[in-house]
Parts: structure tokens; sequence; C-alpha cells
């Protein structure tokens, strides 16, 4: 890349940014979720559906839909694809191809299991559960499959590290040197492996959040890390309702291949409409409760995943190492507790990646 290029994206990053700001505080709530500023989006996601009983119509020009039916019709209709790269603003069109459908292969729940407990720190520490635990065994499990070896190993899991913000940077400009950084490890893992590789890293960060917020969630409900202890197949359950509160991926985009009506709303053919799995996974007229985390819940439909409609395989794999870190933890969780706040990284509204999360136990 020239020092033009260079200059330009950065110029672009750099105005998009500013127009999704100068809307935000203009109030527009889905601007201001775009900014990723925000350890708790929940607020922005109430003001859109609050704002309009059908789809949001953000001055960013895409469509937000927060509504469970309206989600799975978007999700599940064949009028729309995700976004078609003569459709995005530059800054995001190397970013659009990240998930594909080829997919990864999915390990088996026993060996996971095996890995996780290979890798739990011993009991009395204080250590990171992102780090040391959740991040750790799907990098070394892709690395390993990728072919990996020696010195090689340490290199393609700092190039799976560098490539997991892609998902984010496809609707949130980032910073000039992490978006060269991500494009630079995307290119060497598509060189090292196709298609799989450019869908590995994403994979890697979305399963590591996922065994993230599963462990978050047993520990804060009363009396569920006992439950679990005493029958680990409870890790199922716990991992769906993990999956409806804090989904792998908050917000899919996709296009309009024809003009349609959503939900009431007549959508033209070209436009953008974000679904908001996070937004819609809480829809009150489908959950009851629906901020409570409660895996006995009965007769509630199954949680919107980003997967409907793009069968790549990121939504299984990620509960896939989800399911095998409870039943790993199973029996070490009633005595874990948090250590300090669980840090969020910026600008990610997509992933809402976690970037540190002490435990003790």
């Amino acid at each position: 890349m020239t020092i033009t290029d260079r200059r330009r994206l950065g110029s672009r990053l750099q105005m998009a940014r500013g127009w999704y700001w100068a809307f935000g505080v203009n109030g527009d709530p889905y601007a201001m979720l775009l900014c990723g500023q925000d350890d708790e989006p929940g607020r922005w996601y109430e003001q859109i559906r609050s704002a309009s009983p059908t789809l949001f119509r953000s001055r960013s020009g895409a469509w937000v839909v927060t509504r469970y039916g309206a989600a799975a019709q978007v999700l599940d209709g064949p009028g729309f694809t995700r976004a078609p790269r003569e459709a995005a603003e530059d800054w995001a069109q190397p970013f659009l191809d990240v998930r594909a459908p080829v997919g990864p292969q999915l390990p088996t729940a026993d060996e996971l299991v095996g890995e996780y407990r290979a890798s739990l720190p011993r009991t009395g520490t204080r250590w990171d559960l992102m780090r040391d635990l959740a991040r750790e065994v799907p990098v070394r499990g892709v690395s390993a499959r990728l072919g990996a070896r020696g010195e090689d190993t340490h290199r393609l899991a700092a190039l799976l590290r560098s490539s997991a913000t892609a998902l984010d940077a496809r609707l949130t400009p980032q910073l000039l040197a992490v978006t060269e950084e991500t494009l630079a490890a995307l290119e060497a893992l598509r060189e090292l492996a196709g298609d799989e590789g450019a869908l590995a890293g994403a994979g890697c960060e979305m399963a590591a959040n996922t065994v993230c917020n599963a462990v978050l969630a047993t520990l804060r409900t009363p009396g569920l890390a006992g439950r679990l202890a005493d029958d680990p197949s409870l890790a199922e359950r716990i991992v769906a309702e993990t999956r409806r509160t804090a989904p792998p991926i908050h917000l899919v985009s996709l296009r309009a291949t024809a003009g349609q009506t959503v939900h009431g709303t007549t959508v033209a053919e070209g436009d953008e409409v974000v679904v908001a799995l996070a937004a819609a996974n809480r829809d009150p007229e489908v959950f009851a409760a629906p901020d409570r985390f409660d895996v006995d819940r009965a007769d509630a439909p199954p949680a919107l995943t980003s997967g409907r409609g793009c069968r790549d395989g990121l939504d299984e794999f990620a509960a896939r190492h989800a399911v095998a870190a409870l039943r790993a933890l199973a029996g070490t969780l009633p005595g874990m507790a948090p250590a300090g706040p669980v840090v969020h990284r910026r600008r990610s509204p997509v992933l809402r990646g976690i970037s540190r999360c002490p435990v003790e136990s």
C-alpha cells in the first residue's frame, strides 16, 4: 500500500467515524451503537426499538431490525444477501467476504472437553478467563488443523488474533493501524489456508467470547454453578440461553435484492438492512422477562443466530466450544468468582469482543 493509499484510507476511516458521531449525538441510536464506545449497549437497542414499532431508519442509511419476527423474516428470506462489495463503503469492502460458505471443521465434544480440562489454570489462583483459556483453546486447535508446527504456531496465533477484528470492521471504522494489521493478517491467512484461513480468526473470536459469556452468566445466576456441577449436561441449555442474551454476533448486515415489505415497512432494492440479533433475541413480545438469564424457559422460540442464511458453521463452532468449556469447568465453577471488571474492546459493536475477564478459582 502506498503512502497516498494509506492517507486516503485513514481519511475515509476518520470521516466515516465522524459522521457516525455526528448522527449519534443528534439522536440516532444506531449510529451511537456503531461508534462502539459502550460497555453496555443495551440502551441503544431499546432506543432503536422505541423509535419505531416496525423498522428503524438510521441516518446512516440502514434499516435496523429489532423485532424477533421481522429479524427471522430477513434472515430466512431469499430477498436478502450479505452486503455485496459494490454497495459498501470503500473502507469496509475488504472485510465483506470474511464469512464464506465453507465453514470450519467442528471438533468432537469429547476432544474439546479434554482440551479445556488440560488448559485449566490451577485452583487457588487469579487468572484471565479470556487470555488463559477461552481464546487459547480455539486458537491452538485451529493452528493445529491448519498445519502449524514449531515457531509457526506462534506466528499463526498472532495472525488469528489480528484478524479477529474483521467482522467489526465491516460496520465500524477501526483505527488505521488496526485496519492495516487486520488486512495483512487476512491476506496471510488466505495464502495459508484459503477461505478457511480467512474465517478462522472470526471463528476463534466468536468462540472465545461465547465461552466467557457463558461462564460469566453461570457465575452471575444464583445457584446455576451448583446445578451445573451436579449435572454437566446442563451446559447445553446454558449455552443456548447465552446465545440469546449475548449472541456471538450482535449485528448482521444484509442488502435487499428486490423491493419488498418487512414487518409493514417497504424496503427498496439495494437498501441495507441490519438485523440487531442482540435486540431481537430480547424482544419483550416474544420472551417473558427478556433480560433475565433463565435456562428453564418454557415454550420460547430458539435464539436467532447469524448462521441463519449463512451456513459457514461459525455459530455452531462457538457454541460447541462453550459447551465443552462449561463441561470442563463444571466442578470448578462453584468455587470460581469474577476478580475484576470485564473489559470489552472499543469499536466492537458486532462481536462485543472481550479483552480481559479476570477470575479467581
